[in-house]
């Protein structure tokens, strides 16, 4: 089959409006590439215009990448040397771990339970797998080559085969990365793998919904941010409009009782600790993210009728991030476990121990998908500052934000 050929097969296989787009855009940055390289790597330069036309033809989703924004991730690590130097990285942690086995387990326990226990040390010695598919995961979509997509499905089918769905969220969502993979490879899964891995995700959001009980204090904490994370990614990649907007109208409950307009939030109260209050936000803005580019709906900033938001809450974070205000954590808080966790030596949750800045990380990086500008804050932590991708999220959400237009109330 020759070149031309090839391309054309794949680009029938995409919607008639994006496949017009899709050929201008590829066509100019070809013509360009070909004047600059000369007759005698235009074999090299027809390859890399496959490896183009390739990424439009995976048929991910929101919760994950698009087939358009995996494009437009793999333009700019071709384009951009800051870039390309994640990809480099993860390409090399992915091929170090093609050669690791998955091994799941049966029951993830991890919550209320102190470093040191058996049931913990064994969940996290189980949880390795999760970094590992992360840098599988990322490969396949920088590279396309089916050995990774082939390893990221052999993962995914252990860990439904095996693992029980969670009744606790704060185990459940240790799930985010199988979700998220899952979301980018189903298509490419056989019929008898897809209806496993469907199926898992169809007990985890019957099992974490069951175990939600609206008079616990849990429903209006840090358990129900994470809950509906995972229930939230599990319905767009499903396709399960319902649970869509029954997760929706659940966030927006959490919201109104979890945050305060002065920027704190129920945990950060409860529990005297920036490490609860990022706790809480992570997985409210990773939905928000999906909500965004799914449905346009821009609930980052939308306000409860207290007058609170997500970005309030970020922005109280923000001083304590940039070491202009400290905060002694875990002093007055009402929670035993956490005083427990602190006679048990565990780093970070010694009493009067400062907040460390750079665990507001993951939370900024984030949050800037909707504020561009936290880059600058989230470079100075990674030591990053001079550039334009100071973390892989950053660069993700480059590839994937959205233009931000009027947004949905």
């Amino acid at each position: 089959m020759n070149i031309q050929t090839t391309i054309s097969r794949k680009l029938t296989r995409i919607p008639a409006f994006l496949r017009k787009r899709i050929y201008f855009d590829l066509f100019l940055k070809f013509k360009r590439f070909l004047l600059i390289i000369g007759d005698h790597s235009r074999p090299f330069a027809a390859c890399f215009f496959i490896f183009l036309v390739s990424a439009s033809t995976v048929h991910a989703g929101v919760v994950s990448l698009t087939g358009a924004e995996i494009l437009k991730l793999r333009n700019l690590v071709a384009s951009s040397p800051d870039a390309a130097q994640w990809a480099v990285s993860i390409e090399n942690k992915a091929a170090k771990n093609l050669g690791e086995t998955p091994n799941p387990i049966s029951n993830i326990e991890s919550a209320g339970k102190l470093k040191g226990s058996e049931e913990k040390t064994r969940t996290q010695e189980a949880l390795k797998d999760v970094s590992r598919l992360k840098s599988i995961e990322w490969a396949y979509v920088l590279t396309g080559q089916k050995q990774y997509q082939q390893k990221a499905g052999d993962y995914l089918t252990a860990w439904a085969g095996t693992c029980q769905p969670p009744k606790n969220p704060i185990d459940g969502t240790n799930l985010e990365t199988f979700i998220e993979t899952y979301d980018l490879i189903r298509p490419q899964m056989n019929a008898s793998d897809q209806q496993l891995v469907d199926n898992w995700l169809k007990a985890v959001i019957d099992t974490l919904f069951e175990s939600d009980k609206a008079a616990k204090d849990t429903h209006g904490n840090n358990w129900q941010a994470h809950r509906l994370k995972i229930i939230g990614m599990a319905a767009f990649v499903l396709g399960d409009q319902d649970t869509q907007q029954r997760v929706l109208d659940a966030l927006k409950a959490l919201m109104d009782v979890n945050l305060n307009a002065d920027g704190t939030t129920y945990d950060f109260l409860e529990r005297d600790a920036l490490h609860y209050h990022v706790y809480d936000l992570e997985p409210m803005i990773r939905l928000a993210m999906i909500y965004q580019r799914a449905q346009n709906l821009d609930l980052y900033h939308w306000k409860t009728d207290k007058g609170a938001s997500i970005a309030q809450c970020v922005a109280f974070l923000v001083p304590y991030a940039k070491g202009e205000k400290i905060h002694p954590e875990w002093v007055h808080t009402k929670i035993q476990f956490d005083i427990q966790r602190g006679l048990n030596g565990e780093k970070g949750y010694i009493s009067g121990e400062n907040f460390d800045p750079k665990n507001s990380q993951k939370c900024l990086e984030l949050a800037q998908f909707f504020e561009p500008n936290l880059k600058t804050l989230v470079g100075s932590l990674t030591d990053k500052l001079e550039s334009p991708y100071p973390s892989f999220q950053v660069l993700i959400n480059e590839v994937t934000r959205p233009t931000m237009g009027q947004p949905k109330p």
